[in-house]
């Protein structure tokens, strides 16, 4: 699962797992943000543009924290203009490219050798 980030507001670039013990969200791939703590009762939002066709709403996902600092609820609002809760695509090449690590250790160059 994926949400909007409070802090760059990119879509679906907050990517979080949900179990027993609660949510546990990982750094933004966009600009690095944690989500997993707050201020004691605090309360974060993203908003993201939405992804009907022609509409000029956003949709939005609010972070809750609870009495200690720690996550506890993240709710997708809904475009008040056409109810969907689908955020706009991102354009191609726009995603981080850090986001997914290369097969191969930085610093390993593939050298050519000669066969025979």
């Amino acid at each position: 699962m994926a949400a909007i980030c409070p802090n760059c507001h990119l879509p679906e670039m907050i990517t979080y797992v949900v179990n027993d013990d609660g949510l546990h969200p990982f750094p933004c791939l966009e600009c690095n943000t944690g989500t997993v703590r707050c201020t004691p009762y605090g309360h974060l939002s993203g908003a993201a543009p939405c992804g009907t066709d022609g509409c000029q709403g956003s949709v939005r996902d609010d972070y809750q924290y609870d009495p200690k600092g720690r996550l506890s609820r993240l709710d997708r609002v809904r475009c008040r203009l056409c109810a969907t809760d689908r955020t706009a695509a991102l354009p191609a090449g726009s995603a981080p490219e850090r986001a997914l690590p290369g097969p191969r250790p930085p610093g390993s160059a593939i050298r050519s050798r000669p066969h025979g």
